[in-house]
């Protein structure tokens, strides 16, 4: 039982590698573009959007958002910082849901990643991942170690 726990946690993580092999990828696609345009960060990306509807700092907002879909989203899929991953995910996931019902767009896919993200956050990594290697190696006694 424990090993289907464990494989179904490994299959709701693979949800971190979709997110950023997509949206992740897009959005260090556009900061990267304003960099080498030598364009304000303010102007690009999510920062408009954001300002828009109303948020405080929308730059550190954006930033924020495409470090949680890209690197933090292919972290979560390894298994890595989990719960911390998964938590901020899972907030800006709240964010993208709210941000799509209020504009009337699709709201789908953002509830879906909520769920998935706030299920990581309460189950943690599982037995394949990082995280579970990390504490193994850990706990293990070590050879010729002194207490």
């Amino acid at each position: 039982m424990r090993e289907q726990k464990d494989l179904g946690l490994l299959i709701l993580r693979g949800a971190g590698f979709l997110l950023a092999g997509t949206f992740g990828v897009q959005k260090i696609g556009w900061y990267w573009s304003a960099f080498h345009a030598g364009k304000s960060l303010s102007t690009v990306g999510l920062a408009p959007l954001i300002a828009r509807m109303g948020f405080p700092i929308p730059v550190a907002l954006a930033l924020w958002i495409t470090f949680n879909e890209s690197i933090g989203a292919f972290l979560i899929g390894c298994g890595f910082l989990i719960r911390l991953l998964a938590a901020s995910a899972a907030l800006g996931m709240a964010g993208a849901l709210y941000t799509s019902v209020r504009l009337g767009e699709d709201w789908l896919r953002a509830a879906l990643y909520l769920i998935i993200f706030f299920a990581l956050t309460l189950t943690g990594a599982g037995k394949f991942s990082v995280d579970h290697l990390l504490k193994a190696r850990k706990s293990a006694p070590r050879e010729g170690r002194v207490d």
